[in-house]
């Protein structure tokens, strides 16, 4: 029979090895950078991936409830174009997401899209699917 300590130290990291596999939160970086990103087709897909499990609706795992990354802009609390700066800022200096803090974070084709967008304006939509048979938005 084996002792209390022996089981522990035989079982323990074992079980902790199979749950970080498990728990894997980590998703590969972007294949290609989309150069004139917009929020409907390439932002909200990407936070999606990174961000939402706990900056979505409702805010879950202790996000603040401020703010929601689900939606460009929200009536009741700012969206992500109102919180643009802030979450792209942490992301690049690596804050969010916090997979981040053990080399789980956002690549740099991930960041170089969200780079685009800015440059781009942060638009919501692509302007040709803004523009209805008519012409006009």
């Amino acid at each position: 029979m084996l002792k209390k300590d022996t089981t522990a130290r035989v079982f323990l990291p074992a079980i902790l090895a199979w749950s970080l596999a498990a728990c894997s939160f980590g998703k590969a970086d972007l294949a290609t950078v989309p150069p004139h990103p917009t929020f409907e087709d390439d932002v909200k897909p990407f936070l999606a991936d990174h961000c939402l499990l706990c900056h979505g609706y409702p805010a879950t795992r202790g996000a603040p409830t401020t703010f929601r990354l689900d939606v460009y802009a929200a009536d009741v609390v700012p969206g992500a174009y109102d919180e643009r700066a802030r979450f792209i800022q942490s992301i690049n200096n690596g804050k969010m997401p916090p997979g981040a803090a053990w080399g789980d974070g956002v690549g740099p084709n991930g960041k170089a899209m969200l780079q685009n967008w800015a440059t781009d304006g942060y638009p919501q939509v692509r302007q040709d699917a803004a523009v209805g048979a008519t012409g006009s938005p």
